[in-house]
């Protein structure tokens, strides 16, 4: 009987724990900002200043209001749900990705920098176990393929095709509010760490060059990215029944 009541105080303490990790979680979903609502928010304001620094031709008072949008508005928020197709042609829901990802948006007309593919994919080999890289496509299902022909097979393709798509609001807003392309790193509660503008393309550097700058912006991301991870998973209590 005395060793029943131990064991029946451990494992009710036990419970007690996961009741109250469970009840923590619930408390912090509550409070979560979602991407497109803070976006809705301060996106009037920062088009208005954007529009003003362009007719002035401020092109560093343009990348500083960038900066201030995602630093002051959008880090921290949480990236609503969404779905597209994938290669095969089947749906996937962005929540389906448990890792944490690297989100990349992109479309056929927009020539990315000549070293960022290379560097994705010798990326995409070294951190597989610890991240998912998501790039998403606005194009039909033959331009992204083509387009995607030399992806490594770790990176993610996704497409949203808007001839048969009726655009639900976070799509628009990845594709319209901020521009292409960007980089977007999300933990795996798919809350946002940060979001950047990538590489231009500039026919004037090398190969060798572009590589090392495409390479060093995502893997600093990615470190970036990993570090918050390690915080998350620091948290999570390990229970033995």
């Amino acid at each position: 009987m005395f060793v029943r009541s131990i064991n029946d105080n451990c494992m009710g303490k036990q419970l007690l724990l996961a009741l109250l990790f469970i009840a923590t979680l619930v408390s912090g979903q509550s409070n979560q900002i979602f991407f497109s609502e803070s976006l809705d928010a301060h996106l009037p304001k920062y088009i208005q200043d954007a529009e003003v620094a362009i007719r002035n031709k401020q092109q560093d008072r343009i990348k500083v209001l960038f900066q201030e949008l995602v630093d002051d508005a959008l880090i921290g928020t949480y990236m609503n749900d969404f779905s597209a197709k994938n290669l095969n042609k089947n749906e996937k829901s962005f929540s389906d990705f448990e890792k944490p990802v690297v989100l990349l948006t992109y479309s056929a007309w927009c020539i990315p920098s000549k070293g960022e593919l290379p560097a994705l994919n010798d990326l995409a080999k070294q951190y597989k176990k610890e991240i998912d890289i998501v790039v998403l496509f606005w194009d039909d299902h033959k331009t992204v393929r083509k387009a995607t022909r030399d992806y490594h097979r770790n990176i993610n393709v996704l497409y949203v095709d808007e001839k048969d798509n009726s655009g639900t609001h976070i799509i628009k807003n990845l594709k319209h509010s901020l521009g292409l392309p960007l980089v977007f790193t999300l933990n795996s509660k798919k809350e946002i760490i940060n979001i950047q503008r990538r590489i231009a393309n500039k026919m004037s550097v090398s190969d060798a060059q572009s590589y090392e700058e495409n390479h060093a912006l995502i893997r600093e991301n990615i470190t970036q990215l990993l570090f918050h991870q390690s915080k998350i998973d620091e948290t999570i209590p390990v229970a033995s029944f």
